[in-house]
């Protein structure tokens, strides 16, 4: 039993190591080189309210926004591997299953995952094109093909978003009116606050014990809302591009590629360790295909959802 525990750890770290590695080259290479050589240009200030070099400014912050939370990620998915490797963390596989996303969940999330994966590898494979680009743009018929594959992959999502949530807005509304108070546990709050602060200290000083999580932890939260604050800031100037082009400068183009390189550069080093690349779930978390958890699991990973399910509550 422990040669198994072992092997999952060390092919965990692996893979952990190739992504994160990945990752950490492409922020280096294509932001923070850029960030840091890039000089200030005061003489296109005239041409800008106020003054401002509104394009060199926002591309500045998103150069650090992505540098900090790639960083904070990459940290903290590298505790998590350590503490979880050092104690031979596995899932628990014990007792009956339960029903943790049901199928309209589980085909949002496919529907979420592929016109994803998509719209980032029609989208980067244009701007990349001298290099590894022409490699994907010219078997599929050329660069305009791969413009119509982009917008359509971006009607696509749109129709999830909105589905999404008038779906579930419309669920609630329902529940109120029937005098009903549904819970919330998505919604960030002041509690995955504290849940990180407590997980840090566990992870990092051994002070203390690790967060009793409820239906979802602070790190499912923030990848929840994070999809979806990034899609507003993509979609926003990605319709503004195709109506317009560059006629209107060239913000949209720096919100949208740089949100995209966020949101690629998050996926990597962030969501995929901790929903497959983890020890207890290397080297793929069947959950999002089957939707089942069992009890050890949900006890393990979520023990005060599982002593609301025991107590009875929804």
């Amino acid at each position: 039993m422990a040669q198994t525990f072992t092997g999952r750890n060390v092919s965990s770290i692996v893979v952990y190591a190739i992504v994160s590695g990945f990752a950490l080259s492409w922020l280096v290479l294509l932001v923070m080189i850029p960030m840091l050589t890039t000089p200030f240009s005061p003489g296109t200030l005239a041409s800008f309210p106020f003054g401002l070099d509104y394009p060199y400014l926002v591309n500045l912050l998103f150069q650090l926004l992505i540098t900090a939370l790639i960083l904070l990620a990459i940290f903290h998915n590298g505790l998590d591997l350590i503490n979880k490797a050092a104690k031979g963390v596995v899932r628990r596989q014990e007792g009956p299953k339960i029903k943790r996303f049901d199928l309209n969940q589980r085909i949002q999330h496919v529907w979420l995952f592929t016109t994803t994966a998509i719209l980032a590898l029609t989208g980067f494979a244009p701007m990349y094109y001298e290099s590894w680009g022409r490699l994907i743009i010219v078997p599929m018929g050329g660069l305009q093909i791969d413009w119509d594959i982009h917008l359509f992959s971006a009607f696509l999502l749109g129709i999830l978003v909105v589905y999404h949530f008038a779906f579930y807005g419309a669920k609630y509304l329902a529940a109120r009116a029937r005098g009903e108070h549904p819970s919330l546990p998505i919604m960030m709050g002041m509690g995955m606050v504290k849940e990180f602060i407590q997980n840090m200290k566990y992870m990092l000083l051994g002070r203390g014990e690790e967060p009793k999580y409820g239906k979802y932890n602070y790190g499912q939260k923030f990848d929840y809302w994070g999809i979806y604050w990034g899609m507003v800031i993509l979609a926003a100037p990605g319709v503004l591009l195709w109506m317009y082009g560059y006629s209107l400068g060239t913000l949209p183009f720096i919100f949208h590629t740089d949100e995209a390189m966020l949101a690629v550069l998050f996926l990597l080093a962030f969501h995929f360790y901790q929903v497959h690349w983890n020890p207890k779930a290397f080297p793929v978390n069947g959950i999002f295909l089957t939707g089942d958890i069992t009890e050890g699991e949900m006890q393990q990973e979520h023990p005060l959802e599982m002593e609301k399910l025991r107590s009875g509550g929804k």
